[in-house]
């Protein structure tokens, strides 16, 4: 009598560990929706003008928009031009639509997990590649965006004589936090010191391979520029459609706090996080706080929107070109 299993009896399956992260992730999305849905009807006399927009301003959050979603497909399309890659449209604009579509609805990054494997298996580019780089293009849009909230605020108070102590000294955090992180990136460069947090390393690797490369560095300004103007324009009609009609540079500092908002994704598109941000930075200009949460709201459904008709274009010809053929290996 045999006590082992069988010729044809299957081994057992490994036992899966608990993703303790991804469910806190979600239970906390799902507590944030509540809240944010709460606060909605809470504050519905300020809300329900969203639900009264005219057909042409609907157009015109839906073009703005779409045109945000090529500005952002253009970025990371200049940053696979570096590998040498040949690329077809689906490649970088289906993959960052499908993976942006993904990045609202999937906890913990799986928008990046997406693309990272899209990219080893279709274009054989390996993982930590891949990883390296979305995680180095971070800190050169904090950088970026800092900028623009700098630009911001010195506008504020040269023109409108209004000089906010607290977002300045949110601002001379940031700077230094990021004088820091460059300084640090440099030197551990210089001594070959690798960092033994895989995350920590991965941003360190991009950031320094994005300062070697003044051509892409140009690109990425250029795409960044575009792209930030456009999402500038969009807020613009946002906070007008939520009845508070802001200046350039207003808009300027808005569309800055919303991108910086979202570079540490606690829960799918930072749902009720972004929303209560902007409320806090609108009430810090003297605002009304349920107008930042209202402008927000409606930016978020319009890039939603946006980026949910492309990936429904583009999902079969990425699950087709990625995740049903063979890997490419190079």
């Amino acid at each position: 009598m045999q006590n082992g299993p069988s010729q044809n009896e299957l081994p057992p399956l490994p036992r899966r560990r608990f993703n303790w992260k991804a469910a806190l992730s979600t239970a906390l999305f799902l507590a944030l929706v509540a809240l944010l849905a709460w606060y909605v009807a809470q504050n519905w006399d300020d809300m329900k003008r969203l639900t009264e927009l005219s057909p042409g301003t609907v157009a015109l959050l839906l073009g703005l928009a779409a045109l945000g979603c090529v500005m952002n497909s253009l970025y990371h399309l200049a940053i696979l031009l570096t590998y040498k890659l040949k690329l077809t449209l689906t490649d970088w604009m289906g993959v960052v639509c499908v993976s942006n579509a993904i990045a609202h609805v999937i906890p913990m990054r799986g928008d990046l997990l997406f693309t990272a494997a899209y990219y080893k298996r279709a274009k054989g580019l390996a993982y930590t590649r891949s990883v390296s780089m979305a995680a180095g293009n971070i800190v050169f849009g904090v950088a970026f965006s800092l900028l623009e909230i700098l630009a911001a605020l010195l506008c504020m108070g040269l023109i409108d004589g209004q000089w906010p102590p607290l977002m300045w000294l949110l601002l001379l955090a940031g700077a230094l936090c990021l004088g820091a992180f460059a300084a640090l990136s440099l030197l551990m460069e210089r001594r070959g010191h690798v960092p033994k947090n895989k995350r920590v390393a991965d941003i360190l690797t991009g950031f320094n391979a994005l300062l070697r490369d003044k051509t892409l560095l140009l690109r990425l300004l250029l795409c960044l520029t575009g792209g930030n103007l456009i999402r500038l324009l969009l807020y613009m009609v946002c906070f007008q459609a939520a009845g508070l009609p802001v200046t350039f540079y207003q808009a300027l500092f808005y569309t800055s706090v919303s991108w910086l908002s979202g570079i540490v994704a606690i829960v799918p598109g930072n749902v009720g996080i972004r929303e209560s941000l902007m409320g806090a930075a609108t009430l810090l200009l003297g605002d009304v706080f349920a107008t930042g949460v209202a402008a927000s709201l409606l930016e978020r459904v319009a890039m939603m929107a946006a980026y949910f008709i492309f990936a429904l274009f583009f999902a079969v010809p990425v699950w087709r070109r990625g995740f049903s053929a063979k890997e490419t290996s190079k």
